[in-house]
């Protein structure tokens, strides 16, 4: 055996699966890491789904519905129901800037595949004597479990978080009604966690809820775009080509693990609203 053959074989041996390493590596961290996962527990799944059951979502998907409480009472009463389709939950908090981002890039595009988007908004938890929320935040978070209406949403969420006033909302913090509701939007986080860390789920938002073609309740923790391509082919929405390779193509500048939670300042070129607008459940965007 030649001496050259020799040297070739030894390179073979270790350029192979130094090139498979490589490869797998690359695979893992632009595709696979940010793979959604299916809940498989079904006592999980059910619990999830109870939570996400029982949440005060906000839907732009939400209509009006007049019930009467008895033939006798002469009573009705507004309440509001879903209309049925396919659902995507999107969990996350005012600050948030990967929250914002999928709501600007797939909100859209969901909608226009006729998927009601569901958002639950919730008040970041105090570190210690630190508030992490404000109390116009509070209030408004208050506001939108109790009478879920979109408008007023949409006008929270693209107005910069200095400028909202919460103007004829009450106060979270002066009720002890609203100020329990407020803390229902952390306790469905403090729920939602460990389940999720029971199924290798890393926490990040937003968090996004969905069922599959095969009702699998599945899970993203969607602060990247290259998660975003999952969940439409999951709800067999076309990609965008564009969109989609420039994501999956983009090598990260630092390596950081996925999955880390923070809260980033957002901001908007909005106008904060005008005084005296209705924000009801019945009320339309403007």
């Amino acid at each position: 055996m030649s001496r050259k053959f020799l040297l070739w074989a030894m390179a073979f041996v270790v350029i192979v699966p130094t090139l498979f390493g490589v490869g797998y590596w690359f695979y893992w961290d632009q595709f696979q890491r940010y793979a959604p996962v299916t809940i498989q527990n079904s006592a999980d799944i059910a619990k999830l789904q109870s939570l996400l059951d029982r949440a005060d979502y906000v839907s732009p998907d939400y209509q009006k519905a007049i019930l009467t409480t008895g033939p006798a009472s002469g009573v009705t009463t507004s309440v509001t129901q879903p209309v049925a389709k396919k659902w995507v939950y999107m969990v996350g908090f005012r600050t948030c800037d990967t929250c914002r981002a999928y709501e600007d890039v797939e909100f859209p595009r969901l909608q226009q595949g006729n998927i009601e988007t569901r958002v639950i908004p919730f008040a970041l938890a105090d570190n210690g004597t630190v508030k992490q929320s404000s109390p116009e935040e509070r209030s408004t978070i208050a506001e939108l479990w109790l009478n879920r209406s979109w408008p007023l949403y949409v006008k929270w969420r693209n107005t910069p978080a200095e400028v909202w006033k919460a103007e004829n909302i009450e106060v979270a913090d002066y009720d002890l009604a609203r100020s329990g509701v407020v803390w229902a939007s952390r306790d469905f986080i403090n729920q939602v966690a460990p389940i999720l860390r029971n199924n290798k789920v890393n926490i990040a938002y937003p968090l996004v809820f969905w069922r599959n073609k095969n009702n699998d309740l599945r899970v993203c923790s969607c602060s990247s775009k290259k998660a975003y391509h999952f969940i439409r082919q999951d709800l067999g929405l076309p990609g965008d080509l564009e969109t989609d390779v420039k994501g999956l193509l983009h090598l990260p500048m630092d390596f950081k693990p996925f999955g880390s939670e923070s809260a980033a300042s957002s901001s908007s070129s909005s106008l904060a609203p005008a005084p005296g607008l209705n924000y009801g459940p019945d009320s339309s965007a403007q």
